[in-house]
């Protein structure tokens, strides 16, 4: 029951209280709105920042390579510059970088696209390291390529002659890896092969889905049967 009448005035002690809420209400309110001010990296970001080396900032790592060298390098990794390639009028690159020290090694020199460098640097660092202990229950040691990142050619099986992302070392093509134990699995052979090979290069090519914009695999067509080919053209597939 509501019993309407005259309210009394608070005592001291609730007096008191109301202004110690009070105070603590405006410092929450003051410590929140900082944190909007500067930001606060996610812990497991947080050794790479600033420059931060995410997947969100590929896009404008396409356009911006000295971002693009800054970010690879603030995370551990480098890249040197490569020298320009005029091929045709429909061919080459420019401000391309070698990627000289990342995750993992590789077999053969790899020059390519700054943005397709750091979404390498990503891949191995964030599915293919993980991807192997857990499916594997070892380390990669080397990532085996199958073929240079740059061909001036157009897409295989096309008729229209659009070029393929090779022809201006924005693609990358991977046809295997050698584990810790010396062990070879490739994707040719693997794509079919045990449980545990099975289950790995299907995570590493699910997780590059996440960090290219086109990923192939021999699910795609034969001409993927022997690699996996990752680009970053304005397009996107994940098969």
């Amino acid at each position: 029951m509501r019993i309407f009448g005259i309210i009394p005035p608070p005592s001291r002690e609730e007096h008191l209280r109301a202004r110690i809420w009070a105070a603590g209400g405006l410092a929450a309110l003051a410590l929140i709105m900082l944190m909007l001010l500067i930001g606060s990296p996610p812990p497991e970001e947080a050794d790479l920042a600033p420059p931060a080396l995410r997947t969100a900032r590929l896009a404008a790592f396409q356009s911006d390579v000295g971002a693009c060298r800054a970010a690879i390098a603030g995370a551990g990794y480098a890249t040197a510059p490569a020298p320009d390639v005029r091929d045709g009028r429909r061919c080459g690159y420019e401000n391309a970088v070698e990627l000289t020290q990342s995750a993992h090694a590789y077999s053969a020199p790899l020059v390519t696209t700054c943005a397709a460098a750091a979404a390498l640097i990503l891949w191995e660092r964030d599915v293919v390291a993980p991807a192997a202990e857990r499916h594997l229950g070892q380390a990669v040691s080397r990532i085996v390529l199958a073929g240079p990142a740059y061909s001036c050619r157009p897409i295989a099986g096309r008729g229209d002659g659009r070029m393929s992302e090779h022809a201006s070392a924005n693609a990358v093509d991977i046809g295997g890896f050698t584990l810790a134990d010396g062990t070879s699995i490739s994707v040719e052979r693997g794509w079919r092969g045990t449980p545990s090979e099975r289950a790995f290069l299907r995570a590493v090519r699910d997780g590059a889905c996440d960090r290219f914009a086109v990923v192939l695999s021999p699910d795609y067509n034969r001409a993927h049967r022997d690699h996996l080919h990752f680009d970053l053209s304005p397009y996107e597939v994940c098969d």
